[in-house]
């Protein structure tokens, strides 16, 4: 099983190692692409592993800089120890945004499961105040997104529009799949005109072209918003886009936490599974 994933992940996951991701990086960057970087890692239960990955986005930010590659990064509240408590994620979050900010560079809040969502929009907030190099995933999946995307735009905060990979309960998220697209495009459409340099982060192809249409119908320029997309997913779309002049950036995970998380993702929804192989030969 080991093996198996190992093929799948080569092409989705830069590597074990900060100089694994790197090197990804810097060959999306000849191709026009952008890129932020992700150290895999979640739902860490004690102190050590929470200021290890501390210690890890620092090197990181170090390395980009270091590198002169063009890439922001993205973590998890959870890998900074969320579950152990909001005081420990904040400070751990604090360190690395605030080292981010010394070098010119940014930090993006991944969107987790819903039990940390409010956590992680309060948190968010609260540094945004104070640092203004950070930016925010919001999920169309969730009933409540329509609200928090209102307060991220009045708080002038960025966001990233994803779907969502989890598995929620009906009470919270919209059961069906044309409910999430329908809310996706109606916040893509706000942030559009609304939002302070928005990532629509999905590779829906109609949901991409009805951006195109209604930015250039708005006249919403090429630079006020940009696609993000994971990496090894859709890579013609990505060159295409780029190739068209819009900012594209791949989302570049690494780590030797790989494998739980490949392992996570296909337990919470079987759909995250279809949709790896589905692009295996693009």
């Amino acid at each position: 099983m080991k093996g198996l994933l190992s093929f799948f992940a080569k092409r989705y996951i830069a590597g074990e190692e900060r100089k694994d991701a790197i090197g990804v990086v810097r060959r999306l960057n000849a191709r026009g692409i952008l890129a932020t970087i992700d150290n895999l890692g979640e739902h860490v239960k004690d102190l050590p592993h929470a200021e290890e990955a501390v210690r890890e986005y620092l090197g990181l930010l170090n390395d980009i800089r270091d590198a002169g590659v063009d890439s922001t990064v993205s973590l998890k509240l959870s890998h900074l120890g969320l579950a152990i408590s909001e005081e420990i994620a904040e400070r751990n979050a604090e360190v690395i945004i605030k080292r981010g900010l010394e070098l010119g560079n940014s930090v993006t809040f991944d969107m987790e499961g819903s039990r940390y969502t409010r956590k992680t929009i309060d948190i968010f907030l609260g540094l945004h105040e104070r640092y203004p190099n950070t930016a925010i995933a919001i999920q169309s999946c969730l009933y409540r997104s329509a609200s928090d995307v209102q307060l991220l735009i009045e708080r002038g905060a960025s966001v990233r529009l994803v779907k969502g990979a989890y598995k929620e309960p009906p009470d919270i998220a919209f059961p069906k799949k044309r409910d999430v697209d329908r809310n996706f495009e109606g916040l893509m459409k706000s942030l559009l005109l609304k939002g302070k340099n928005p990532a629509i982060a999905t590779h829906d192809e109609r949901l991409i072209n009805e951006a195109i249409r209604f930015a250039e119908e708005n006249h919403v320029s090429k630079e006020r918003f940009e696609f993000q997309m994971l990496l090894g997913i859709k890579r013609s779309l990505q060159r295409r886009l780029a190739e068209s002049g819009y900012r594209v950036r791949a989302y570049v995970p690494y780590g030797p936490d790989w494998l739980p998380y490949m392992l996570r993702r296909m337990r919470e929804r079987r759909e995250n599974l279809f949709f790896v192989i589905k692009n295996l030969f693009d």
